[in-house]
């Protein structure tokens, strides 16, 4: 929906442009989105168990995979530019352009969650653990 504001903004502005065909852009973009989301999900989710499992390779490797998949995407991108295969190879060359950008935005959203979960559990475990030291020392 945010990538697709200044297309708004050139149907607000300009009266040859239809709103239905606004409306259309949008239903396409949200349902590539939506497939596109569905289809990593599971990567994701794969990955994320084993970073919580691995040792600390694997937590470098996802600190690393937000920055590392757009670059991945970017070089997907002028290699189909250089090397303008045939339809169906660019096709698979779009794809993976999509899912390497799909990952990165859905891998971004879903570590930061648990970092902030983790972050706030180890919060309120050392604030409960002050408490039970001030208390503790108010009783002797």
């Amino acid at each position: 929906m945010v990538i697709t504001l200044p297309i708004m903004a050139v149907f607000l502005i300009d009266d040859a442009f239809i709103a239905g065909d606004y409306a259309e852009s949008v239903l396409i973009v949200a349902g590539v989105g939506l497939a596109a989301s569905v289809l990593i999900f599971p990567v994701a989710f794969g990955f994320e168990r084993l970073v919580m499992r691995g040792g600390a390779a694997w937590k470098v490797l996802a600190v690393c995979a937000p920055i590392a998949s757009p670059v991945a995407a970017a070089l997907i991108f002028v290699s189909l530019l250089k090397i303008q295969p045939s339809h169906t190879a660019g096709d698979a060359f779009a794809i993976a352009i999509l899912l390497f950008m799909t990952f990165s935005v859905y891998w971004f959203s879903l570590w930061s969650l648990s970092a902030v979960h983790y972050g706030a559990w180890r919060f309120s475990r050392r604030m409960g653990r002050g408490r039970q030291f001030g208390q503790q020392a108010r009783a002797r």
